[in-house]
């Protein structure tokens, strides 16, 4: 009876042993399951970029942008990322302030040299004083010409330098105005705007609520007219930067100004200034004398009322001195 309860106890626990290696394969199989599970939860499918957007084989520094990859033999060496170059934007301007005792000409070689130069004429004025001749016919003089002219930039010194053989140049100026990080960050400005533009026209396309299509189209027009506004003034920028501006003013005069040396003695300098003192006051007194003339009938006439105030004047006075002597005389007298 012993041997055999003992043959049963022996055979349970064999079993329980048995049920037991059974139930940790299981749960060991279970658990590398939930784990390969949730590892391929965790990590995506393979990507050349981080969670930042930015290449996973690049390192990237405050300077310098390099690429961990291996080159194309394959030799693995780290090679620096190629560096982006820009193109200098500059505008070139010029002034020239010149003086021309023959007008006509001066003027005339003005318009073919900016023909032979590939330019083109932007803005001009021509004016002068009208004067009535002796025979009743009238004549300008003491003309004066504003031009604003557009030259290619390759040739803006040649043109400046060309310019002024045209009369005696009195003053001259130049101008250059680096434009280059407006420009390049308009530029940058410019293609974020195209693609938002590519981005909500897929969005509206893929909308079906109303608000959300009115929202979209509003948003849309916004980056539109933002577009156009950048891509004129990118435009205008770059054919102020091909076509430099060169601004000529030229005056009619009879006589050139003199142009002194650089070291003038102080005799030289009292001289010069008492014969420009006296050429100034003879200008100014030839001035005068030809207004004068040009308004003689207004002269003429306020001669007259003055003439006329004074006769007044005078007769009221004796009108009123014979009244006072009047006055003062005594009676008995009369």
């Amino acid at each position: 009876m012993k041997q055999r309860f003992s043959r049963w106890l022996a055979l349970g626990i064999a079993m329980l042993l048995v049920l037991s290696l059974f139930a940790g394969c299981g749960a060991s199989d279970k658990a590398s399951a939930d784990t390969a599970m949730a590892t391929e939860d965790i990590m995506p499918e393979e990507s050349p970029y981080d969670e930042s957007g930015f290449d996973a084989g690049t390192v990237y520094d405050d300077d310098t942008e390099v690429d961990l990859t291996t080159d194309s033999a394959g030799s693995g060496a780290i090679q620096p990322a190629e560096e982006t170059s820009y193109t200098e934007k500059i505008i070139y301007s010029g002034y020239l302030n010149v003086e021309t005792t023959e007008f006509d000409r001066s003027l005339a070689a003005l318009d073919a040299m900016v023909e032979s130069f590939g330019g083109f004429l932007e803005n001009s004025d021509v004016s002068g004083y009208t004067t009535t001749n002796s025979d009743g016919t009238t004549s300008v003089v003491d003309r004066y010409a504003y031009y604003v002219m557009r030259v290619p930039c390759e040739r803006f010194d040649e043109f400046m330098s060309q310019a002024g053989s045209i009369g005696n140049v009195i003053n001259h100026s130049k101008n250059a105005e680096n434009i280059t990080s407006q420009f390049t960050d308009t530029e940058a400005y410019l293609e974020s705007l195209n693609l938002q533009e590519e981005r909500l026209l897929a969005m509206l396309e893929s909308a079906t609520d109303i608000d959300t299509l009115v929202t979209l189209e509003a948003r849309l027009s916004e980056v539109r007219y933002e577009i156009e506004s950048a891509t004129r003034t990118l435009r205008n920028w770059q054919q102020q930067v091909d076509y430099s501006t060169v601004t000529v003013n030229l005056q009619e005069v009879a006589i050139y100004t003199p142009t002194a040396a650089t070291t003038r003695t102080f005799g030289e300098r009292i001289s010069d200034a008492f014969a420009d003192g006296w050429q100034g006051f003879g200008h100014a007194l030839e001035r005068l004398i030809v207004g004068l003339v040009t308004i003689w009938p207004l002269l003429i006439l306020l001669a007259v009322i003055v003439v006329v105030i004074i006769l007044l004047v005078k007769r009221s006075n004796k009108k009123a001195r014979q009244r006072y002597l009047a006055q003062q005389t005594p009676p008995e007298e009369k």
